[in-house]
């Protein structure tokens, strides 16, 4: 069977058995002693005739004893019967001894197999008895053609339908699978399709180009191309421009002199100046317009205009463009020093000039309407008000107003403040309502945060499960725009805080129970974090979950009401070629992992290139005493990883592990070549390419990061092959509390 696994199982510490030693055969005065030389002396020690000399020549018709008699295939030496095919003190000939640590396997010493856990070695190489059926429960116990191994025993096989094979040869499930189309088991169970491509004829094809794009091999992979612009493959796949040229219109063209360039005028290739050409400022063909000149390669208008509606304008004196672009002054109205002026005794309300003094619609100041029958005189109201209103502050205003007005809600001079509006007469958080969410932008690079208050808030939304959902709450609007982990908490906030999550249209999500939050809505009422890392007390909350793209609704309220204040850290999937959607929790091992053929997204700051990397997250309370370990050093338990490929013996993996914050955006820590005294960091080495014979390198290059105190919030540990796109192995340790 194909034993290309058996590299893995060279990180086990397993030892193959030690052959037992072999039994001493005994003389039990069998027929052949009973028939003795009559020529010869007796045996005086009752030993065999043979062992003492013969006291004259003896007689032919008579048999010798030469010896114990050995089974067939055994051999006597040190005094016994042995197989030289196996025992290591006498491997192929008597007294030819194997190392300590070598086997003897067909008469030849061997270094030993190490096999991984859950498989045993077998014929030198490493099984899994559960489930191979020519080691079925025991090593050499093979199956009939129409039987499988499940659970170390033979049982009947599956049948899947024609043109169909099973991808699953253990456990009760049968899953039949077209190796032709299917993306997961493309040509063979197992083979996965990178994301993205499709399975055709059993081959893994990726997707079709863009319009306006070629597809060609770069670096021993597809990739898309422009053809017309590309220096490396110019007008068609492999044309590569010379030096000194470059690949204008998918032709190879002489390049000009920085920082002149090339342009198209009239139909001739010409190097411009572009720092200075109005008609080809910063590139070809980009002309100024609207009284801008080129400046160092940017059309920018002169000192002290501005660029407005695509025209320079003085913002000081334009009635067009008054102190800003599009700021128009009205009809009686100038532009002066960048302000609408009125003429004198007049005043600018919006677009008109008004004499606040006897103008109804704006008496005493802009907006203050004097309602029929009241005149306005002096600035001032000055009559009784009409049914339907009431006078509010020197005027009359329709009762109706004091539902919505926030200079008079409920009633004259109750004035809404701060984050609140005035809704059916109550002052209330504006965001009170799930469609008046206030809207919140994610950002990869750093925390964002926002305040607000339950106070005076109604209750809207489903019903969930974690305590203290069912009060006033306010609502948040996010958009992810690309699948990742989106976190938020309370940190700080002065009452009994919880939180839950919508998607759009008002559901509560689904919980993820894998990544710690079991309700729906992801759903959490108290950290458990403690005082510490920015949490002031055990009461406020914190949610967290592996999001797809979209808009979502985060939603707090809690046993009471007051002030909070709410973060949200965002680590979208395309920071690393593998995003885990799973968080690491706890203490464990991620199990083997192999490395896949791609490029890298994200480089730490140790260890040279950056090559393909996965990426795990995980969440921490920020106290300085909850620290986190991450280690593909062998002398932590499980962990590994391989230094060279097992296709070729010669290619070697050193591997890198940093660790970055979403709440600052920065690189926390980074590792390279292992830390500390009695750490054993080295690698996994085949032999020979191909083979499942293996030891360790002399060398530690894995990583290791121990003691780390990482900010309040989302980190994520990143593993980097380095220079090396595809192959490594990695099993990797993790302290995550």
């Amino acid at each position: 069977m194909n034993r290309q696994r058996s590299l893995l199982a060279l990180v086990a510490s397993a030892g193959i058995a030690a052959c037992s030693t072999p039994v001493q055969p005994t003389d039990s005065g069998t027929g052949r002693d009973a028939v003795a030389d009559t020529g010869i002396r007796p045996d005086v020690t009752g030993m065999d005739t043979m062992s003492l000399p013969d006291a004259e020549a003896p007689d032919t018709g008579v048999p010798v004893d030469s010896g114990p008699m050995c089974a067939v295939g055994e051999n006597f030496c040190g005094g016994g019967c042995t197989d030289t095919q196996t025992n290591p003190a006498h491997c192929g000939a008597c007294d030819r001894a194997c190392a300590a640590s070598e086997v003897c396997r067909a008469g030849v010493c061997a270094p030993q197999v190490m096999c991984m856990a859950g498989e045993t070695a077998c014929g030198g190489g490493c099984v899994n008895t559960q489930t191979d059926i020519n080691n079925c429960g025991a090593c050499n116990n093979a199956c009939m053609a129409n039987q499988r191994c499940s659970a170390g025993a033979c049982v009947a096989a599956r049948v899947c339908p024609a043109g169909e094979i099973d991808c699953t040869p253990s456990g009760a499930a049968m899953t039949c699978v077209n190796t032709t189309t299917s993306t997961a088991h493309c040509g063979a169970c197992g083979n996965a399709c990178a994301a993205g491509d499709s399975c055709v004829a059993s081959t893994c094809q990726p997707p079709m180009c863009p319009a306006g794009q070629t597809r060609c091999t770069v670096m021993g992979a597809q990739s898309c191309i422009d053809t017309q612009t590309d220096n490396s493959n110019c007008g068609m796949c492999g044309n590569a421009c010379p030096a000194g040229q470059a690949c204008m219109a998918g032709a190879c063209r002489a390049t000009c002199v920085a920082p002149r360039l090339e342009c198209d005028v009239g139909g001739t290739p010409t190097c411009l100046e572009v720092q200075t050409d109005n008609s080809n400022c910063g590139m070809c063909g980009n002309a100024c317009t609207g009284g801008r000149t080129c400046q160092a390669g940017t059309c920018s208008c002169p000192a002290g205009r501005m660029l407005c509606g695509g025209v320079c304008v003085d913002l000081q004196s334009d009635e067009a463009n008054c102190g800003m672009c599009a700021r128009t002054c009205g009809a009686a109205q100038t532009c002066t020093a960048g302000a609408c002026a009125c003429p004198r005794g007049q005043t600018a309300c919006g677009a008109a000039c008004v004499n606040t003094q006897t103008d109804l619609a704006n008496c005493g100041m802009c907006g203050r309407m004097c309602t029929a029958p009241s005149t306005c005189s002096a600035g001032v109201c000055n009559s009784l008000c009409g049914p339907g209103t009431t006078q509010c502050g020197g005027v009359c205003v329709a009762l109706t107003t004091f539902q919505t007005d926030n200079n008079n809600c409920g009633s004259c001079g109750n004035r809404c403040t701060g984050a609140d509006s005035c809704q059916a007469g109550v002052c209330r958080p504006r965001n009170d309502l799930r469609a008046n969410a206030t809207i919140v932008t994610l950002n990869a690079a750093r925390e964002v945060t926002v305040t607000g208050t339950n106070v005076g808030a109604l209750r809207d939304g489903p019903s969930v499960m974690c305590s203290c959902t069912s009060t006033s709450n306010v609502w948040y609007r996010f958009t992810v725009p690309v699948s990742g982990v989106v976190y938020l908490d309370t940190a700080g906030s002065t009452f009994d805080t919880s939180l839950f999550i919508t998607d759009s249209a008002g559901n509560a999500v689904p919980a993820q129970a894998q990544n710690g939050f079991s309700q729906p809505g992801l759903c959490n009422d108290d950290t458990g974090c403690g005082v510490g890392g920015g949490f002031t007390n055990g009461l406020q909350s914190r949610s967290a979950g592996y999001l797809t793209a979209g808009v979502y609704y985060a939603s707090v309220q809690g046993c009471g009401t007051g002030t909070f204040t709410l973060h949200f850290q965002y680590a979208p999937s395309t920071s690393a070629r593998v995003f885990n959607p799973n968080r690491l929790t706890g203490t464990g091992n991620t199990g083997n992992t192999t490395m896949p053929a791609s490029t890298s997204l994200t480089a730490g700051t140790c260890g040279g290139g950056g090559g393909v990397e996965n990426a795990r997250w995980f969440l921490t309370c920020g106290a300085t005493a909850t620290r986190q370990l991450f280690s593909t050093c062998r002398s932590d338990p499980g962990a590994l990883f391989t230094r060279r490929l097992v296709t070729s013996s010669a290619t070697t993996f050193d591997p890198v592990m940093y660790v970055r914050s979403a709440q600052t955006g920065a690189q926390l820590s980074c590792n390279d070549d292992g830390a500390g005294v009695g750490v054993d960091c080295r690698g996994i080495n085949p032999v020979v390419a191909n083979t499942a014979v293996g030891g360790l390198d002399s060398l530690n290059r894995g990583s290791r990061l121990s003691g780390l105190a990482t900010p309040r919030g989302l980190g994520v540990v990143f593993i980097d092959s380095l220079s090396l796109a595809t192959g490594m192995i990695y099993n990797m340790r993790f302290e995550a509390p």
